[in-house]
């Protein structure tokens, strides 16, 4: 094998480079054909990913470029063995398309599912300051869309993204009830609806709404307290959970490895299985349990 690829030479990175140009050449062109259905399929894909960056409000980059990019690092993947095995003859033990290919594809996904789950954390880390400045917008005027419209300048990023397009969606004739709807829809969080939820009630019911959410802040505020108290009084326990779930394993591995006759009897006889068998079950049980004792929900 190394001496017939040695003995092609420049043949053999001539057929590698031809191979990638007429596959870049064939995607660039069936992709350039909007007609074709792989070109359909790109642009849904790209308008599927724009309308992602936007619930984000990314706008630096684009679908396109994120599409872009997958098509490159699959091209790579499936290039990686052959090149690899013209420069050292020989080619990888693990095929790097089998992996590069499923990671290329999957990468924009989780990367999607990443960014909101962080975008809601920020969000509801300013939660009690947005009802805090609400309350006091509401004070100064009591129109609740000329109160969100205050709130949004005295806002940081992302609160402040969400407030203005709320605003925006106000002003162009969407009803402010269904507006802050659809901002609990966009933002996922259910600490967030459940303020939203608040302000909506409070808005039909006529009462004093300040004084609800001024209320509804320092619930939160506390809240936020007693959670950083759980964690910190947690903390210790997940440590501990975590090497009552790794260290047995690991332990028996290194015994098997110091003397492989030591624990032999408990795999060869009936009492052996037995033993195994209910330590095993005992191993379980507690990782189960330190689960249910650790899962402290406020």
């Amino acid at each position: 094998m190394n001496a017939s690829v040695a003995q092609l030479g420049p043949f053999a990175w001539l057929g590698v480079v031809m191979f990638a140009l007429g596959l870049g050449a064939s995607i660039y062109i069936t992709l350039t054909d909007e007609e074709s259905p792989l070109a359909k399929q790109y642009f849904r894909y790209t308008r599927h990913l724009d309308v992602q960056l936007r619930a984000l409000f990314i706008h630096d980059i684009t679908g396109k470029n994120i599409a872009n990019w997958q098509i490159v690092a699959i091209l790579v993947a499936l290039l990686f063995d052959p090149v690899l095995t013209l420069l050292l003859g020989e080619g990888t033990d693990v095929p790097v398309a089998l992996v590069g290919v499923p990671v290329a594809v999957a990468a924009p996904a989780l990367w999607f599912i990443d960014a909101r789950h962080k975008r809601q954390e920020a969000i509801e880390k300013q939660l009690d300051t947005f009802l805090l400045a609400l309350a006091n917008a509401l004070k100064a005027s009591p129109s609740l869309g000329d109160a969100l419209n205050a709130t949004s300048t005295l806002l940081r990023a992302p609160m402040k993204q969400e407030l203005e397009l709320t605003v925006k969606e106000n002003q162009l004739g969407v009803p402010l009830d269904h507006a802050l709807l659809n901002m609990a829809t966009r933002v996922g969080s259910r600490a967030f609806s459940g303020a939203l939820t608040t302000v909506l009630i409070g808005r039909q019911t006529g009462g004093d709404l300040p004084r609800i959410l001024e209320t509804s802040a320092a619930t939160l505020r506390e809240m936020a307290r007693l959670e950083g108290v759980v964690r910190t009084k947690t903390a210790e326990g997940k440590a501990q959970a975590w090497v009552l779930g790794v260290v047995p394993p690991l332990l028996v591995g290194l015994l098997n490895w110091l003397d492989p006759l030591w624990l032999q009897p408990l795999s060869t006889t009936f009492i052996g299985y037995i033993i195994v068998a209910i330590a095993v079950a005992f191993w379980v049980a507690a990782i189960f349990a330190a689960r249910r004792i650790l899962a402290v929900d406020i």
